[in-house]
Formats: structure tokens, C-alpha cells, sequence
């Protein structure tokens, strides 16, 4: 089941009604956005909705042509005749490639012109292969990393966005079903309201307040466990974690522009940490800003920081520990 993302699910049931009537394979997909928010799901849905196999490949293994060949033997073969025209309806596999930036470029060479031709160049004279149709979906967070030639292989493109709370509500109902979890509706948006949209975030807060429930005994996930259960893991109300709030405070207290470096020395996280898991969500929410000259905490993440009791004179709720000192 594929919660939200109504737009894209329509294009892609389009491609594949589409594809089934002219006994073809649909086109080639790119999948991008932030990790977690259904691309491979979605991916696997394709498969079971086209009957096809399904193939996951990490990106590193295309690095030769051997590699190449081994994918192509494992396409399935069935609806053709020896030399490769379409007799009887065929089964177009779906190959799976997370992280797709991440191909060696001669991978996404080699890939990119087969995906194209459905055909191999063995590099011989005369020595030119058909393959047989399949359907290459990538899933990237980084599309801007790849080659162009590469690039423009994928005839559809999708960016899937983080989830409403609605849509979130629904992910978490879903999947505690899916879990057998008993829960209440209040800790279901609970869950939600922290899950920044993304169904795998979601999904580990509900196994961790699982966990919760039956460490203690309960016969089901309440607000109040759910509400324990964040309080253990340093979550606040809004789901932002310990670092996240130590980076804010810390522009809070430096009331000035600060460089990734100074915030590196200041919050002692590294540079990774601040720049692929923190600030992204900081700036999503509209409390901290990037510029030339550095980072600035907005006038709506300084409220934040003093309504929730974490900085200035606010009388917040419970404080959580951010383990910082000012330099």
C-alpha cells in the first residue's frame, strides 16, 4: 500500500497501462528526494503491479563489464524468439539501483547506452546483443551528481516530497496495523507530528514506542507512553533531536553569522553531521538560514528556542539536556 503522492502514482499507472498495450516495458524511472520517503516502496510496487521480477543492485557493482553481463542474464527472456523479436507477451524486470549517483561512470556508460538500445556492444565486430526490455528505476539524492548522457536516459522523473500530516497520520494507522500495534489515535498523531513526514522515520518511532509498551507491560501505545517514549530518546514536540537543538542554540547564543566551522568547533558534531542531517531540517522549518557569510538562526527559531524553555527567559515545557557550553 502507497500512501500519498496521488500525482506520481498517476504517472506511473498511465506508463504502465500504457506499456502493457504496447507489449513494451515501461520507461526508465528516477526516484528522487530525502532517503526515506518511498522511493523503494514505490519501486516494488511497480514490479508487483506489472508481475515482473524485481532486481536491487547497489550502485558499486557496475563497475565492469562483467558486472554488466551478469545483470543482463538475470533479465528475464520470456515472449521473445532467438533473436530477440517480441512473440508472446514479455515480463520487462524491474532493476532497482539506490543511491544511482553512486554508479562508476563506466556503469552508467555502459548501462545508460543499453537502456537505451536494449542492446550490448561486446566491444568485437559483429558481436552485438539484443536484451530484452527492462526497466531501470534509480533512486537518487543526488541527481545533479550523475552524467548527463546518463541522465537523460530516464524518461520519467519523480521527486517525492516529505508527507503531510494527514498523509503521516495515515503511514503510522498503516503501519502499527502492519506491526500489530494497539494504539491510540492521539499517539498515532503523536507519532506523526514528529516523523518530519518521512514514513521510515515514522515507522522507527513506532517500533521504539512498541518497545516501550512492552517493556513496561501496557496493553497498548497511549499518548502518555508515546510521549515517555520521546522523552527517552531526546525527542522534543516537534521532532527535533538533541543535535539539532544544540546547532540552534548555538546560533542563539553567537547572535551572529557563523561559518560550518565555527559551528563544527562550537557544537563539537562534524562537518557530515551538521550539513547531510541537520541543517537541512533546520532551514525546511524555517529556523536557521544560509548565506555567504554563515548560518543565522531566524527570528522563528529564536521564539522557538524561548516558547519551549530551551533558551532566553521562555517558560517552556520540559527542557531537554543539550550538554553544551558556550566558548
Amino acid at each position: 500500500m502507497i500512501i500519498g503522492n496521488t500525482n506520481i502514482k498517476e504517472q506511473i499507472k498511465v506508463a504502465l497501462e500504457s506499456a502493457r498495450k504496447r507489449n513494451m516495458a515501461p520507461p526508465h524511472m528516477l526516484m528522487s528526494g530525502h532517503p526515506g520517503c518511498g522511493k523503494t516502496s514505490t519501486a516494488k510496487e511497480v514490479a508487483k503491479q506489472l508481475g515482473t521480477d524485481f532486481i536491487s543492485l547497489i550502485p558499486e557493482a557496475l563497475k565492469d563489464q562483467r558486472a554488466i553481463l551478469d545483470l543482463l542474464d538475470s533479465l528475464n527472456f520470456v515472449g521473445y524468439d532467438d533473436l530477440g523479436n517480441r512473440i508472446a507477451p514479455i515480463q520487462p524486470t524491474v532493476v532497482f539501483i539506490d543511491e544511482c549517483h553512486r554508479i562508476p561512470m563506466y556503469g552508467q556508460e555502459k548501462l545508460g547506452i543499453i537502456m537505451e538500445n536494449f542492446t550490448m556492444d561486446t566491444g568485437k565486430v559483429g558481436k552485438v546483443y539484443w536484451v530484452p526490455y527492462f526497466t531501470v528505476i534509480g533512486a537518487t539524492t543526488l541527481a545533479g551528481s550523475m552524467s548527463k548522457p546518463f541522465l537523460d536516459r530516464f524518461k520519467l522523473n519523480f521527486f517525492f516530497e516529505s508527507y503531510n500530516i494527514e498523509d503521516s497520520v495515515n503511514i503510522v494507522k498503516y503501519h502499527a496495523k502492519r506491526l500489530q500495534v494497539p494504539i491510540t489515535n492521539k499517539a498515532v498523531v503523536d507519532i506523526a507530528a514528529r516523523g518530519r513526514g518521512i514514513p521510515r522515520i515514522m515507522v522507527k518511532y513506532l517500533e521504539r514506542c512498541r518497545d516501550m509498551m512492552l517493556s513496561i507491560g501496557s496493553a497498548m501505545v497511549t499518548s502518555q507512553l508515546s510521549n515517555t517514549t520521546f522523552e527517552s530518546l531526546e525527542i522534543d514536540r516537534r521532532g527535533f533531536n538533541k543535535v539539532e537543538l544544540k546547532v540552534l542554540k548555538a546560533l542563539y547564543d553567537y547572535d551572529k553569522p557563523l561559518s560550518l566551522e565555527n559551528l563544527v568547533m562550537m557544537t563539537g558534531e562534524s562537518k557530515q553531521t551538521i550539513q547531510s542531517e541537520i541543517e537541512a531540517h533546520l532551514i525546511k522549518n524555517g529556523f536557521m538560514v544560509r548565506s555567504g557569510k554563515g548560518r543565522t538562526i531566524t527570528p522563528q527559531g529564536r521564539m522557538y528556542l524561548e516558547e519551549e524553555g530551551y533558551a532566553g527567559n521562555g517558560m517552556g515545557r520540559k527542557t531537554i539536556p543539550l550538554n553544551y557550553t558556550r566558548t
